[in-house]
């Protein structure tokens, strides 16, 4: 069993992978992180120096590599993976979508100064506004998850995934 988790920065999508991905007894890969160790160099870092286009391609060839490299695995993407380079259809195709749905005021208000220093989209703007523009941009690509999410549902999708895998 394949589970990409998706959603907004700051929405969770590590947090909920890592239960999800200790619950079902399955690895536990964040797509971010990923890239930073292949790269050598944080995800802001690669933003300011090579660019997004650049980052983008990088995101898509490292969302492949994990999949034809596992047959099971639980993966947070970054939050722009499903909008770029057909990666929706191609996670939709190679296992199941969780789109993890939380209100931006909600990770606004949990996203911390340090957090979103680290984060490329995140320096120009107040982060409420800015998660408010992505969430427009995103929202289409978002909702072809084949299941949406709340922080609230979280034991429900555990069981429910549980009972898929057997």
């Amino acid at each position: 069993m394949r589970i990409f988790v998706i959603g907004l920065p700051g929405s969770g999508k590590t947090t909920l992978g890592r239960q999800l991905a200790q619950a079902l007894r399955l690895p536990f890969f964040d797509l971010d992180q990923s890239i930073e160790a292949e790269q050598k160099m944080p995800v802001r870092e690669i933003f300011r120096t090579k660019g997004e286009v650049y980052f983008r391609k990088t995101e898509a060839g490292m969302l492949r590599k994990i999949t034809q490299g596992h047959a099971a695995f639980v993966l947070a993407t970054g939050g722009g993976t499903p909008c770029f380079f057909d990666n929706m259809n191609f996670m939709n195709e190679a296992g199941i979508t969780i789109y993890l749905n939380v209100p931006v005021e909600q990770i606004a208000q949990r996203m911390s100064a340090e957090e979103t220093e680290k984060r490329p989209l995140f320096q120009r703007q107040p982060v409420q506004q800015i998660l408010e523009k992505l969430l427009a941009e995103r929202l289409s690509f978002y909702k072809r998850a084949r299941y949406t999410v709340t922080d609230a549902d979280l034991p429900a999708i555990v069981r429910l995934l549980t009972v898929l895998r057997k």
